[in-house]
């Protein structure tokens, strides 16, 4: 099984368990580096949320098959999440936290192999900097 294939069986793992997985990525998120959760203030409804997590997932799926798109997005949004006082650790770990939130949502559905593709997309975003 590819990375790519691991990384999709591993959404649909979690689809099939939840129907938004926004509101616990981003409590986790939170909940690792609370300090961040201001910076969401306006996002009433969560669109803002939902948006860059979709994002995050449509580069994941590009960084691993070395899409210089993906690469490129996700280098340019770690220079404009600088701006807001998140730095690499925080950036890198947003991909982290998705992987464990989704290990937990798939339970007994997870594999070492989506653990490995997640580890994969959280290696290739470490290194997205041009």
């Amino acid at each position: 099984m590819t990375h790519l294939t691991a990384f999709t069986a591993s959404l649909e793992a979690v689809a099939a368990r939840c129907e938004d997985v926004v509101p616990p990525v981003y409590a986790a998120l939170f909940e690792r580096f609370p300090e961040h959760e201001k910076l969401f203030v306006l996002d009433i409804d969560q669109g803002a949320r939902g948006h860059m997590l979709n994002e995050a997932l449509s580069m994941a799926e590009g960084l691993l098959q070395d899409d210089p798109v993906a690469i490129s997005f996700v280098s340019a949004e770690r220079m404009n999440h600088e701006g807001y006082g998140i730095d690499d650790d925080v950036f890198e770990g947003f991909y982290r936290v998705m992987a464990e939130v989704f290990e937990t949502i798939a339970g007994d559905s997870w594999s070492p192999e989506m653990g490995a593709a997640w580890s994969a997309v959280s290696a290739a975003a470490a290194r997205a900097k041009l």
